[in-house]
């Protein structure tokens, strides 16, 4: 591909504006765009147009650019990412069914140790959950993220620890010791729990989600208020779900944890 003055190629500059539209801005102007890319407007025009007829971007009446359903259709017929959200879906409305709290269906990303959210069921009226669907947390700072590397390869586990945790909040554990201490602990017992980190009035559970070979692919995460927290329904039911969609995912029968799932102390 073809480099730009800046050495960013094609791809690079049509990454910069798909990546461009957030869910704060889902349409932008072309001035918009330019400005958000920090790329020419002759450029941003040109791309943008090619994008456009190419049905990856769309235009509406007022002349605004906004992703366009051609990505979604390449996504949806194509993505294994897409597959495990359907099977997961269906696993989450039974868990939402029977818990009524904030429940979410997530992918780890190890190359950045972030957790990618595919999709997320809400209590109304219940307190603030942070997961947005096709949004991004760090993985050490929340249930989901830890419960991931907590059963990923052990040289995951050290190159998570060996680079800095950054702190998402004042309750962010950044300690390497505390955190594999963490992670041993969710191995034991089979499901995470964090209470009071991303927001202090929350506490989150999450199980594993294991594939072929029984690898992580993915969390299933309960969100609740504290103040409604009730682990004797939560755990169980995170659990035979989470065996469930491994078992959809291809997963071999294993054990949830080394012992009873309810601890005498969370």
């Amino acid at each position: 591909m073809a480099n730009s003055r800046s050495g960013e190629s094609v791809v690079d500059r049509i990454v910069k504006l798909l990546s461009a539209f957030e869910r704060s801005t889902p349409v932008l102007t072309m001035s918009e765009l330019s400005r958000a890319t920090d790329l020419p407007t002759s450029t941003t025009h040109r791309l943008a147009g090619e994008l456009l007829a190419a049905g990856f971007l769309d235009r509406d009446e007022e002349g605004r650019f906004g992703i366009g359903v051609k990505m979604w259709e390449l996504a949806a017929r194509s993505n294994p990412v897409e597959e495990f959200r359907r099977r997961g879906l269906p696993v989450l409305e039974g868990i939402h069914e029977a818990v009524r709290q904030h429940v979410s269906l997530s992918i780890p990303s190890f190359e950045d140790f972030t957790v990618l959210y595919l999709e997320r069921l809400d209590k109304l009226g219940a307190a603030v959950n942070l997961a947005e669907v096709a949004g991004r947390l760090d993985m050490h700072s929340t249930s989901a993220g830890l419960c991931m590397v907590a059963h990923a390869p052990q040289r995951i586990q050290d190159e998570l620890l060996a680079g800095t945790l950054a702190r998402s909040t004042p309750h962010t554990e950044t300690n390497p010791g505390r955190v594999r201490a963490h992670l041993a602990q969710i191995r034991e017992r089979g499901f995470s729990r964090l209470a009071g980190v991303l927001v202090k009035e929350n506490a989150a559970y999450s199980v594993p989600v294991f594939g072929m070979g029984n690898e992580v692919i993915g969390a299933i995460t309960v969100v609740t208020p504290l103040l409604e927290e009730d682990p004797n329904l939560i755990i169980p039911v995170l659990v035979a779900a989470g065996r469930s969609l491994s078992r959809s995912m291809g997963a071999e029968q294993r054990p949830y944890g080394a012992r009873s799932w309810l601890p005498r102390g969370k």
